[in-house]
């Protein structure tokens, strides 16, 4: 598989502060992937976000080490309108990037100022509102949609540039669990119909293990631990000890697990866990005399 992404020994400090934000990290993501991102407040998420989308260091003063590859762009190479054609990046807060007064010029924005074709900006804006599911609102101002829907608008407004890479800094952070559920179900439509790498910034765990293929935990600037969902929560104490919540359903195993109880693997999911619990309380019932 074609590596999409690729960081190498990559440290980052702003001008402001004696700390280093990023501290020598390294990994690559594959094209197609789907890569969680978790840790607490001030692990450095944000940071690694902007320095994969190339706002780092263009947009930002300070000390940068290592590289940062996209595809075959070297993010130090490039000016922001290159990297822009490959990444699209979304944030905690939609309305911080909206700019126009309809959705459907939200949409077309950024095509716009690439000067794309007006035939082929009109197919990005039906294909970008059909895949996040607002085709409906294009008349309609940004500022007066739910917050789910306000997300959706940021993320069409992304994938009509035709990136290679989508990130999303923590796009469910401001929304209530009815916006929540309709990000999550966008991107994983976004996964059916397009083979597109998606990094996503999430501190809670629920929902990202039933999408991400695998998740990274940064702590303090560095990647604690890095592997496939279902080896990734084996290490159930070193996550909570960094203060990420583990899913309920297995945080349960984990302690099920610890009191003697023989679970070939952790339940990370709702339906996981009834398999596993019902699976285990028939046995012990044949196993009574």
């Amino acid at each position: 598989m074609k590596r999409e992404i690729i960081v190498q020994n990559l440290s980052w400090r702003y001008a402001t502060s004696q700390n280093w934000v990023l501290d020598n990290i390294t990994f690559d993501v594959e094209q197609g992937e789907f890569l969680a991102i978790t840790g607490a407040t001030g692990a450095g998420k944000t940071s690694l976000c902007l320095c994969l989308s190339g706002m780092i260091p263009h947009g930002y003063n300070g000390v940068w080490k290592g590289s940062v590859t996209i595809g075959s762009l070297d993010t130090r190479e490039h000016d922001a309108s290159d990297i822009a054609q490959r990444v699209g990046m979304v944030f905690q807060d939609p309305e911080s990037q909206f700019l126009t007064m309809s959705v459907e010029d939200e949409i077309a924005f950024g095509p716009e100022n690439l000067a794309v074709p007006r035939e082929e900006i009109g197919r990005r804006i039906h294909d970008a509102a059909e895949t996040v599911r607002i085709d409906d609102c294009l008349d309609r101002a940004p500022y007066e949609l739910s917050g789910g829907q306000k997300q959706r608008v940021a993320i069409a407004a992304a994938l009509a540039m035709e990136p290679e890479v989508l990130i999303l800094d923590e796009p469910t952070s401001q929304l209530d669990p009815v916006g929540k559920l309709e990000v999550f179900s966008v991107l994983k439509e976004l996964r059916r119909k397009k083979s597109i790498t998606i990094i996503l910034v999430e501190h809670f765990t629920e929902e990202i293990v039933k999408h991400a293929d695998r998740i990274m935990l940064l702590y303090d600037g560095r990647i604690e631990l890095l592997d496939r969902i279902e080896r990734f929560f084996e290490n159930v104490d070193l996550i909570a000890a960094k203060g990420v919540p583990i899913p309920q359903v297995t945080e349960l195993g984990h302690l099920l697990r610890s009191a003697g109880v023989n679970l070939s693997s952790l339940p990370l999911t709702l339906e996981q866990a009834v398999d596993a619990y019902s699976g285990l309380l028939g046995r012990n019932r044949n196993e009574q005399p």
